[in-house]
């Protein structure tokens, strides 16, 4: 599943691969990241997006989301900067749809006014016009707030795959 861009009201949301391509570009989300991905953007993320302690952390991080993962850099509309990433992992495919976690962070200037639920409500919107999906968001059971962001998007908590320390909250689209 490729995306290339949506926006909301107040956002802007595109493919990060240009911006990580260029060399001055990818300086600069480098300079970005290595500012929003601070300890409590960090403190509910799995061991594998945490930031490695050397030098080039930023840069090394965007190695591994790209590798794994297609990303987007969210901005707003109307104040310059990186606001966040919106990361989808394409997961199996089962019964003509194909799996697709979605995970998000956002600079803790844009959390508690509305901002990753308006992200995700507008992501599943592009979504639902293209092929079959359906939608997986994990969240720790430390982290509520996430959860409640999942479930104005129309996610469902699934028991099934939850664990002890975590719930998957799940969508079906198209």
């Amino acid at each position: 599943m490729h995306v290339t861009a949506f926006s909301t009201d107040r956002f802007r949301v595109v493919d990060w691969r240009p911006l990580t391509d260029r060399p001055t570009d990818r300086e600069a989300l480098e300079e970005d990241l290595a500012a929003i991905l601070t300890p409590k953007v960090l403190a509910h993320l799995p061991p594998s997006m945490q930031l490695a302690p050397s030098p080039d952390a930023a840069s090394a991080w965007i190695d591994a989301r790209k590798a794994e993962s297609e990303v987007m850099v969210v901005t707003s509309r109307t104040a310059p900067g990186l606001v966040g990433l919106i990361i989808l992992a394409a997961g199996d495919d089962t019964e003509g749809r194909r799996d697709v976690h979605v995970g998000y962070l956002l600079a803790e200037h844009a959390w508690g006014n509305g901002a990753a639920t308006e992200l995700l409500r507008g992501l599943v919107s592009m979504l639902r016009t293209g092929p079959p999906a359906r939608l997986l968001g994990g969240v720790g059971r430390d982290n509520p707030a996430s959860a409640r962001v999942l479930q104005k998007a129309g996610f469902a908590a699934d028991p099934r795959l939850s664990t002890p320390d975590s719930d998957l909250y799940t969508l079906e689209i198209g």
